[in-house]
């Protein structure tokens, strides 16, 4: 079982994706630190972690808030002492062209959440992360690595954090 006892935080934990991995990884042995905004649903997804056999912290976070990221970050240290893995999956989707869009700033909001969020959260973990020689996990799509039309503010956004971790 290779996430027994390994500490890992994630992010996007409460629905899709981040659920799902939430699970898998209690039921490793992960200890886990969940992050997402919504705190019932996190919750929730937390105590079902439990009841799966892991341990599980709810921090709700917007990682749109770079205050909120080294939050998140120091209570997984005053929780557990260490972080080992740091799964940067909170995003927002978007299906629309450009020419639709009528407010820029939802682009923007969309950056915030699936760059900038990643961004702050790996920021403030990566001193933990280089004790325990860890690892930084990026979720993103096939989007991150072509353009596609309808999706112009999310590859965008996909495409800067996979610049960044690639880097």
């Amino acid at each position: 079982m290779e996430f027994k006892d390994n500490v890992v935080i994630l992010t996007g934990a409460s629905t899709g994706i981040g659920e799902a991995l939430a699970q898998k990884l209690a039921k490793q042995g992960a200890w886990l630190v969940l992050a997402a905004r919504n705190a019932p649903k996190l919750e929730a997804v937390a105590d079902n972690c439990r009841a799966c056999g892991g341990r599980a912290l709810a921090v709700p976070t917007d990682v749109t808030d770079e205050e909120e990221c080294k939050e998140l970050i120091d209570q997984a240290i005053a929780e557990y002492g260490r972080i080992d893995t740091l799964i940067n999956n909170a995003g927002l989707s978007m299906w629309m062209k450009l020419e639709d869009v009528e407010d820029l700033s939802t682009i923007e909001y969309i950056m915030r959440v699936n760059f900038f969020g990643s961004m702050y959260c790996t920021y403030y973990a990566l001193p933990f992360l280089k004790q325990t020689r860890g690892r930084i996990v990026a979720i993103a799509s096939v989007a991150a690595r072509t353009g596609i039309p309808t999706r112009t503010g999310y590859a965008a956004s996909k495409h800067a954090m996979v610049g960044f971790f690639e880097s």
